[in-house]
């Protein structure tokens, strides 16, 4: 009965083999399995990673230009709200100097006509034979020079009549003068927000020099203090120089000049002067002057 059959030692090593040849099946299927699995999840990873910076790249453009948005609506508001403030600033300023102007104009305008009206009233005062027709013209401008201040003689408010000059030519003296007002001057400043010339007046006789304070940003100053200068006038004394500057930092530059023949004028009375300066274009100098020559 058993002939024909393997023996039982030869099943168990065929069935041995067997095993063995599915055990190393199985671990090379798990092996490649496993290999896969890894190849996979590299794959995968590698995706996660690339996928994750292009949507950090796409959020990070987004917020950047949204933070260039926000900076260039700041700038274009900040910038016309700047423009919308230097504008009202220059018309305030504008403003501010068309009424200086407007009220030193009829500041100037009322003392001419108080000047010009007193002069009138006693004049004609005085040819109604009231008062002392000498008495009754009106003082200079000027305060009181001290006590060596001349005394108001015929002509005095107005711009007195020429004379011989050769009567006074020699003669030594005092020239007094009072400067005034300036009138249409240059401007040498910026010209922005009322930024005009800073005038003042340097008056010069022979080696006497004297200056006026400064007025800052007026084209059209009133002096009222510092305005009054004594002068002594020898044999070589002619021409009053008189030249307004405008004041700056490190150089003043001029805004015009005039000279004056005083011995020309009548001696002992008030002339009042309003020259149109040389290279000032339309600059005017208003002044008065009294020269006493020495008994």
């Amino acid at each position: 009965l058993l002939d024909g059959f393997p023996e039982p030692e030869r099943i168990e090593q065929r069935k041995t083999q067997y095993l063995k040849s599915l055990e190393e099946q199985v671990r090379q299927n798990v092996a490649t399995l496993t290999q896969q699995h890894q190849a996979n999840l590299e794959y995968l990873r590698a995706k996660n990673e690339q996928c994750k910076r292009q949507a950090t790249a796409t959020i990070d453009q987004e917020l950047l230009k949204s933070e260039m948005e926000l900076d260039r609506k700041h700038d274009e508001q900040l910038l016309a709200l700047q423009q919308a403030a230097m504008r009202r600033k220059f018309d305030i300023a504008k403003e501010a100097g068309e009424l200086t102007l407007q009220f030193q104009s009829r500041q100037t305008q009322e003392r001419m006509q108080y000047l010009d009206y007193e002069l009138h009233r006693k004049y004609f005062d005085t040819a109604a034979g009231r008062t002392d027709f000498r008495q009754a013209l009106p003082q200079p401008p000027a305060a009181s020079f001290g006590p060596s201040m001349p005394a108001p003689a015929v002509g005095s408010g107005t711009v007195g009549a020429l004379h011989d000059s050769n009567q006074t030519s020699l003669s030594t003296g005092t020239l007094f003068i009072v400067i005034q007002a300036g009138h249409n001057l240059m401007n040498k400043d910026t010209g922005l927000l009322g930024d005009v010339s800073d005038p003042y007046v340097v008056v010069k006789l022979g080696n006497q020099e004297h200056s006026t304070p400064v007025i800052n940003n007026d084209l059209n100053p009133v002096w009222n203090d510092g305005n009054k200068f004594t002068l002594s006038v020898t044999k070589d004394d002619k021409l009053l120089n008189l030249e307004v500057m405008n004041s700056n930092v490190f150089r003043s530059d001029s805004l015009g000049k005039t000279t004056l023949d005083f011995r020309a004028l009548a001696a002992n009375v008030w002339h009042t002067q309003r020259d149109l300066l040389k290279d000032g274009d339309k600059g005017e100098l208003e002044y008065t002057v009294h020269f006493r020559p020495s008994s």
